[in-house]
Formats: C-alpha cells, sequence, structure tokens
C-alpha cells in the first residue's frame, strides 16, 4: 500500500488549516511601512516609495487614498512627486539608521485600532542624551471589508513635535486652493 498519496492530502489539509487560522493583524500593514522605513533610512538599499500605487491600494484606507489623490494635484507635489517633504513615519528629514524599533500590540480606540512604534533615529549624530532619544509614531488602523488599512500616521519627533499625515494632506491641498 503506497502511504504518498495519504501523506500528501494530510500534508495539504494542514496547510490548508494553518493558513485559515492565521488571520491578518492590524500589526500588518505597520510592520510593512517599518520594514520600508527602516530600509530606506538604512542608506544600504534603493529607495522604495512608500506610497507607490501598490501600497497605497494595499495597506492604506480610502479616506487616506482620496487625500494622497487631491494631494497629489497641487504644484508642489506634482513637482516633487509626493506632497510630503518629509518622512511622515519618522517626522524628519535628516536623521541616522533607525534602531531600536518596537512595534506594541494593537489597541482598540473607538471605531479604529491603534498601533504605537517607538524608535530612536539620531544615535549617529550629536551627543547623549540628545542622540538616544525616542521618538514615537501612531498609525491609525480602520477595517474596511474586514482589511485593515492604515487611516493616520501620527508621528512625534524627539522634540515633541507631533504630525498628522492626513493632516499634513488636508493642509497641503487648503494652502493649494489660496
Amino acid at each position: 500500500m503506497n502511504t504518498l498519496p495519504a501523506k500528501a492530502a494530510f500534508a495539504a489539509t494542514l496547510a490548508c488549516l494553518l493558513a485559515t487560522s492565521v488571520a491578518a493583524a492590524p500589526e500588518d500593514p505597520v510592520r510593512e511601512v517599518m520594514s520600508v522605513t527602516v530600509s530606506n533610512w538604512a542608506g544600504d538599499a534603493p529607495f522604495q516609495d512608500l506610497f507607490s500605487q501598490e501600497r497605497l491600494d494595499r495597506l492604506f484606507s480610502d479616506d487616506f487614498k482620496a487625500a494622497y489623490a487631491r494631494a497629489m494635484t497641487t504644484p508642489d507635489a506634482e513637482e516633487m512627486g509626493t506632497p510630503f517633504d518629509y518622512d511622515v513615519v519618522v517626522n524628519a528629514q535628516d536623521g541616522c539608521p533607525l534602531r531600536d524599533v518596537t512595534i506594541a500590540p494593537a489597541v482598540s480606540e473607538g471605531d479604529a485600532t491603534v498601533v504605537d512604534v517607538r524608535f530612536r533615529f539620531l544615535t549617529c549624530s550629536g551627543e547623549p542624551p540628545a542622540n538616544q532619544a525616542w521618538s514615537e509614531t501612531q498609525f491609525v488602523i480602520v477595517d474596511e471589508a474586514g482589511k485593515d488599512r492604515i487611516d493616520d500616521i501620527i508621528a512625534t519627533n524627539p522634540e515633541g513635535m507631533t504630525l498628522s499625515a492626513r493632516d499634513q494632506l488636508d493642509a497641503v491641498t487648503d494652502t493649494s486652493a489660496d
């Protein structure tokens, strides 16, 4: 008796069960964004566009995508290729490779879920304790048709300056209307 077909069937069944039992988590889109951000700041790999159309479609909410699309119609965004003149995850234009990146478990807050990320991005410049300061970024996640999508990125740099990516997109659009 050949047990190979039985073993193959068992393996296939087990694979299906494992695949269906591992549900997507609200932290998943955050992990991808942080992976891209860490890579971009490391400087040892080609730059990846965090807001490529493919990532926008897959990782971001419909409201975020609409705000981004409106902001991309402004003359500055069309010229630069982005509505942002800084890294919205790090809340800075200059820095060092990210260190000590931690992604906290998601926490429900009303209709949204928030995922907190902490990291250091000034470790290669300046003197302690300033170069050891923590930055924090909150990702606001919403459920759209059963899929977790990033609705906002709220970054706080070591000096305490907080910026919302959604607010910045709206500000760019409001400014260009004047």
